[in-house]
């Protein structure tokens, strides 16, 4: 770290309330994702399952986590996140993954998902369909997403799975941020290698931001910590994506990456409630 890092370094930085910005539901499962992203994230494999909402909480308020955004990873966790989230609606907010290339029947399970289970963000990697976000199959999910006030986010960078990452390089996000200029798009996954063009999109448009997600905050760029303490104040946002990062080992090492007194609680916090649209509790 550099100099300069640590001279902006917030010792407080740990205890700070934050919302960890997208969390998977395969938590509910011990094995989670560990099949497809195992030979990266090896802690995974000894991670217990989290049965009940109570036990999320428990484990989120360990590393002083008040409150994250749930993604539905499978139709089979609908009913627990949108329980979770009836039971705890400022610390719990429901997200859903969703495969554009399913068309009309998809759309209607969009608007489904937010009528029934208070599904507030949609989450679409594009690795997954092997088609970069300038596809017209992922347009019509974004106009409804703006039709909805809800963002998306979307992996940016190569992904775990060892499938084809081209396809997330952040520069396709310049484009969609043209064409949809009032959708909140929500990068992923710090967009390794192609760091400095992900922080050029986020510097470029109002509309996107950068959840730093999947990728250990020792293995941040410096260029990024850079961006989250100076232009990109206002633009980047905590989060794990449990259960391929441990909440705790994340707060940890983020204290060593020097994020200023005066970035942290917007880093934290206060970027995801304006992004999301939530009136996340962060306690007293």
């Amino acid at each position: 770290m550099s100099s300069r890092h640590a001279a902006w370094g917030c010792p407080v930085a740990k205890h700070l309330p934050a919302i960890d910005a997208l969390v998977n539901s395969s938590l509910l499962r011990a094995e989670g994702d560990g099949a497809a992203v195992g030979h990266i994230f090896k802690s995974m494999a000894a991670q217990s399952a989290i049965e009940t909402p109570e036990a999320l909480l428990a484990a989120l308020e360990a590393a002083s986590i008040r409150a994250a955004v749930v993604s539905i990873m499978e139709p089979r966790d609908a009913e627990w996140v949108a329980e979770a989230h009836r039971r705890f609606p400022r610390r719990i907010l429901p997200a859903m993954i969703v495969d554009p290339t399913l068309g009309m029947p998809e759309l209607r399970r969009v608007v489904d998902y937010h009528e029934r289970y208070g599904m507030r963000c949609l989450r679409i990697p594009p690795f997954r369909y092997t088609l970069p976000p300038t596809d017209r199959v992922y347009w019509p999910f974004y106009a409804r997403a703006v039709e909805l006030d809800i963002p998306v986010s979307m992996n940016a960078g190569m992904p775990g799975p060892r499938r084809p990452g081209w396809v997330q390089d952040p520069r396709y996000y310049d484009e969609v941020a043209y064409h949809f200029p009032e959708l909140r798009i929500i990068m992923t996954h710090c967009g390794q290698p192609w760091t400095e063009e992900a922080i050029s999109v986020l510097a470029h448009w109002d509309n996107v931001y950068m959840a730093c997600t999947s990728v250990a905050p020792k293995y941040w760029p410096d260029a990024l910590v850079h961006f989250i303490n100076t232009r990109g104040r206002e633009k980047m946002l905590f989060g794990t994506e449990y259960p391929t990062i441990p909440w705790v080992r994340a707060r940890e090492e983020i204290d060593a990456r020097g994020i200023r007194e005066d970035v942290a609680p917007l880093f934290f916090a206060e970027n995801a409630r304006r992004v999301y649209k939530w009136d996340a509790d962060l306690g007293a």
